[in-house]
């Protein structure tokens, strides 16, 4: 027999299930019954079945697709939530989505009226139609008033039944001290005892009807313990929750409240009841007690010393963020661990187990223990351990104060290394009092003074070692920096035991206590004499030296002038033994006078460079703006340039504070250099200069014969002349580096055979 299938359009659909509705797998609505947009003109395809409806019966906790599913066998209750009409029905499982077909609920004609429905909105079949027929008419038949008596008296039994049970359960409640609440499935209360009223301080009638939330929320009311009660009932599941509840007149009051749900025989809940608990009294204790152990808690984990509380084996059961600190390790690494095995030294170890037996006898005392801790440093810790007590008296193990000294054990051991190095200092050391009293010196200070410890100790330095030609300024800047406890440096002339004057160079300092007082005062002194007698010597040797070199400045002027003069008269006679026998010579003697000539003038520029290179260091220098980019411009103008050579400028020159004389001396003598070096028929020098934060950098370039490398460094050697030409000295750049040396310059050189030549000059600005 082939498969039944009924196939409807949707208006036929409509016709017998106006009040369908069709839901996706994700309950998303796919259509609805055309009577049913009446009920609900908010209803739209597309939107979420859950944001709509509500199924109130069965309930469920969270309705799903599969959820649904498993209930289709049982009568559907639904309500519309924007106008709470309810809807009765059933689901079914049509082409993989949910179906439910049923019809809405109503107790009178006018509630059909209201909602706009006429006959043709309900299916021929709905009973509903018939029911409020007879309702509406009162017209019952004998059969339906038979079972209406029946359905009656058996609820009447049951009504009976129910409340007996309910007197008896009230009877309890009403004498219970703390408040007693029913409730329906949907929260409101319905009866509620004396206790709960005189707890709120409402009325029964202001009671009944509203729910538990609605009388006992306030602004404080912990809403995560609202949302646990409120999980619970709607899952039918017992809880216990303590609330800031609401009193209607007085001030508010904790409570603890217990909920438990009364099923029926078939196990479904049908209603609730709750007991209220004023705890205001124990929360109060509580709190107190709370803050107590949290002020000694802060107090425990904030103190500088770390605490460690371990058991009879050994085993870490408490520590405070100090000790975690010491440690290195977290409270999660330090709990369930055995103390002497995460720290102690084998030598530590001993220490501690002989210290456990006292403890065990109920003795208190302090130690010193070598430990590592977690970044596998050695330290070492003070500790003070006491035997921990249960509150019966009984030894349940140990408490330990730890305090790091790794520090002070360090400064001790530094100490004793500095006494030993101040001991044996070849300076001499002393330490003071606060009231500047000698305390101690060294070998080297008793050496020095010619005294012995029993003669300084306790006397004032200064009333043992001044004499008539210390320096009264120095004594009275020392007694200043004293006073004031701050260091001091100085030189000074002390006076030894024999009335030996000897020179001492002074080095002072305060030390101060935690509290920033003064407790001592240190100075290391070193004899200075022969250095002072040395420094005499050095002073005389200079004014020597200066006289000598204006002695030789004068000579130079004095030679350059007597040197010149006979130059100047041979290069006369030259001329006039020319003129006279301008057509008697042949071109050989031209040539030999030509020679002559140029010997004498190179001779002229040699004596003038030796003039001017003995004065660079020793004319008075003036530090005004001096425009560089004007000074070569005029250099430019002055010097002889073949024709054959271009000297360009690429960048506005910068303005240095300089002396201008000698910057001319520079640039002429680096470009007269450039100029007379080009071998090249387009002859070129370049000149520019680069700045930097601190100082310039210029250069001078040109496409000359160029240098070979090993001899960069030496072209700046007085007289060295590594070029036949005729213009060369060996002191153009001579003086050009004792220029730029005497601005604490620096000159440098990029050179290439046959390539050309760059002078790079630094000038600070």
């Amino acid at each position: 027999m082939t498969k039944l299938e009924l196939k409807f359009n949707e208006d036929s659909f409509n016709r017998l299930f106006p009040f369908y509705i069709l839901i996706s797998p994700d309950l998303q609505i796919i259509s609805y019954g055309k009577s049913l947009s009446k009920i609900g003109s908010e209803l739209r395809n597309n939107y979420s079945f859950l944001d709509f409806f509500e199924i109130k019966r069965p309930f469920l906790i969270q309705p799903t697709f599969h959820e649904i599913i498993k209930n289709n066998d049982q009568h559907i209750l639904l309500e519309y939530k924007p106008n709470g009409v309810s809807l009765r029905g059933q689901f079914e499982e049509i082409d993989g989505n949910l179906l439910f077909v049923g019809t809405p609920w109503f107790t009178s004609m006018n509630d059909v009226i209201e909602k706009k429905l006429v006959l043709d909105d309900f299916a021929h079949h709905d009973p509903l139609l018939d029911l409020l027929h007879v309702l509406n008419n009162s017209e019952n038949s004998s059969k339906e008033l038979k079972e209406l008596l029946l359905t009656i008296n058996k609820q009447k039994n049951q009504l009976k039944k129910d409340k007996e049970e309910l007197n008896r359960l009230s009877y309890v409640a009403s004498a219970n001290p703390n408040g007693v609440v029913f409730t329906k499935l949907d929260g409101t209360i319905f009866w509620c005892n004396d206790s709960f009223l005189n707890l709120t301080g409402y009325s029964r009638a202001e009671i009944i009807g509203k729910t538990p939330i609605e009388i006992g929320k306030t602004p404080q009311t912990d809403k995560e313990e609202i949302r646990r009660m409120v999980n619970a009932f709607y899952t039918g599941e017992s809880f216990e929750v303590e609330l800031f509840h609401n009193h209607k007149n007085e001030k508010n009051f904790w409570s603890r409240v217990k909920g438990q749900p009364i099923k029926d025989h078939n196990g479904k809940a049908t209603q609730y009841f709750a007991i209220l608990e004023d705890i205001s009294l124990k929360k109060k204790y509580d709190d107190s007690l709370q803050i107590e152990k949290e002020k000694y808690r802060n107090i425990i984990a904030n103190m500088n010393l770390g605490l460690l509380e371990v058991n009879l084996d050994d085993v870490i059961t408490m520590a405070n963020q100090s000790f975690i600190d010491m440690s290195g390790y977290s409270l999660k690494e330090l709990i369930g661990a055995k103390a002497g095995e995460l720290f102690l030294t084998p030598e530590s170890q001993k220490i501690v187990e002989s210290k456990e037996n006292l403890r065990r006898e109920g003795i208190t005392d302090s130690y010193e223990v070598k430990i590592i801790n977690k970044n596998n440093t050695p330290k070492t810790w003070l500790v003070s351990g006491a035997p921990n007590y249960n509150m019966n008296g009984e030894s349940i193990g140990s408490i330990g104060i730890h305090l790091d000294i790794t520090e002070q054990k360090e400064q001790e051991e530094k100490l004793y290394l500095l006494s030993l190095i101040a001991e044996k200092n070849i300076n001499a050391v002393i330490i003071c009092d606060a009231e500047g009293k000698i305390e101690w010196a060294n070998t080297s200070f008793l050496k020095m003074a010619g005294y012995n410890a029993e003669e300084i100790t306790g006397k004032k330095p200064g009333h043992l070692l001044q004499g008539e030609e210390t320096n009264l300024e120095t004594v009275h800047y020392m007694k200043e920096q004293i006073s004031k406890g701050l260091p001091f440096n100085c030189e000074i002339i002390n006076y030894s035991k024999d009335k030996k004057k000897y020179w001492v160079r002074i080095q002072g300092q305060a030390l101060y206590n935690k509290k920033g007082e003064i407790i001592k005062f240190f100075a290391i002194e070193e004899d200075v004499t022969k250095k002072k007698e040395l420094e005499e010597q050095k002073e005389i040797l200079l004014e020597d030296l200066a006289k000598t070199n204006k002695e030789l400045e004068d000579y130079a002027q004095i030679v350059s002038h007597d040197l010149k003069s006979p130059l100047r008269s041979m290069n006369s006679i030259i001329s006039w033994i020319k003129e006279e026998n301008e057509n008697n010579f042949d071109a050989q003697t031209v040539k030999y006078f030509s020679l002559i000539e140029n010997k004498i003038e190179k001779m002229d520029h040699l004596i003038e460079g030796i003039l001017t290179y003995s004065k660079i260091d020793k004319e008075e220098s003036k530090n005004e703006n001096v425009n560089v980019h004007d000074i070569v411009k005029s250099i430019i103008d002055i010097i002889h340039i073949p024709e054959h050579i271009t000297i360009t400028i690429n960048n506005e020159l910068p303005i240095i504070k300089a002396d201008r004389f000698r910057i001319q001396q520079l640039f002429q003598n680096l470009i007269g250099n450039a100029v007379n070096y080009i071998d090249k028929k387009e002859g070129l020098v370049v000149i520019m200069s680069e700045e930097f934060e601190d100082h310039y950098v210029f250069q001078v370039k040109d496409n000359g014969v160029g240098m070979p490398k090993d001899i960069h460094e030496k072209i700046f050697e007085t007289f060295k002349a590594y070029t036949n030409s005729k213009h060369s000295t060996g002191l153009g750049l001579s003086i050009v580096k004792k220029i730029i040396e005497f601005y604490k310059g620096k000159i440098w050189i990029e050179s290439e055979v046959g390539i050309g030549t760059t002078f790079f000059v630094r000038l600070n600005k």
